[in-house]
């Protein structure tokens, strides 16, 4: 499917694209003040179309990059749970609507903000993927500097000795805290799709109710996906002190 910006595909609908033709052949042969009126319409139909939140979500969704795949098949679930909202919410009562919609935009959110983290975290991974192959050997050279630090000469060449083995302890350490934190955040997507599945089911189970017991129940789905969002924000500060070169 053909990636779009909402705007162009609505200049593309077939819909808009008959509309222009007849407001030109109404000016043409018939009286011409017909042509800018027919154009008015035709650009409150292009707006409309535009605007329309289903094909903002598609355009969203085909513009992103791949992800790793340790993130990519649990952002897809994510991606998911926040259209089936998306689509539960289509024909229902405006006060239903009114009720639920803070949950919408929250999920809304809390998907755009999983992926930005998801695409951070995929270049952490590609990178720590490769320093992964170099790092092999670390616990070698650190044995390989230990024994040299024993056996070394004089005190220059512990000293050299010694910072090498500093150094490669750190790198290792370093790999290590880096390899913890893609797992974390790996659990910590299964845990925000579990609750995020939690609060679709919560909102499944309310249609049907008076606006009354949904403005009741809607507070503790959105503290849910609140409470997800926090989280998130705790990797985005974890990440910006990661380093991996």
């Amino acid at each position: 499917m053909t990636n779009r910006p909402p705007l162009l595909s609505s200049l593309l609908h077939p819909l808009n694209l008959s509309m222009l033709a007849l407001t030109v052949a109404a000016g043409l042969c018939s009286a011409w003040w017909l042509a800018p009126v027919g154009l008015v319409f035709w650009l409150i139909m292009i707006i409309a179309v535009a605007r329309d939140p289903g094909l903002q979500m598609t355009f969203s969704r085909q513009s992103r990059e791949p992800l790793a795949q340790r993130f990519q098949n649990r952002f897809d679930r994510l991606d998911r749970a926040r259209i089936s909202i998306f689509n539960s919410l289509q024909g229902v009562s405006p006060a239903f609507r009114r009720n639920v919609l803070p949950v919408q935009d929250a999920l809304d959110e809390l998907t755009e903000h999983a992926y930005q983290l998801s695409l951070n975290m995929t270049a952490l991974d590609n990178n720590f993927s490769v320093q992964q192959l170099a790092a092999s050997s670390f616990d070698e050279d650190i044995e390989s500097m230990q024994r040299s630090i024993a056996a070394a000469a004089n005190d220059n060449e512990k000293r050299e000795f010694e910072e090498a083995h500093s150094s490669l302890q750190t790198r290792k350490t370093q790999m290590k805290n880096v390899g913890t934190l893609l797992s974390r955040f790996e659990a910590q997507l299964t845990g925000t799709n579990n609750a995020v599945d939690s609060v679709v089911t919560g909102i499944v189970s309310l249609k049907g109710r008076d606006a009354k017991q949904v403005a009741v129940k809607v507070p503790a789905l959105l503290q849910a996906l609140q409470t997800e969002q926090a989280e998130l924000k705790q990797f985005d500060a974890e990440l910006e002190k990661t380093s991996l070169i």
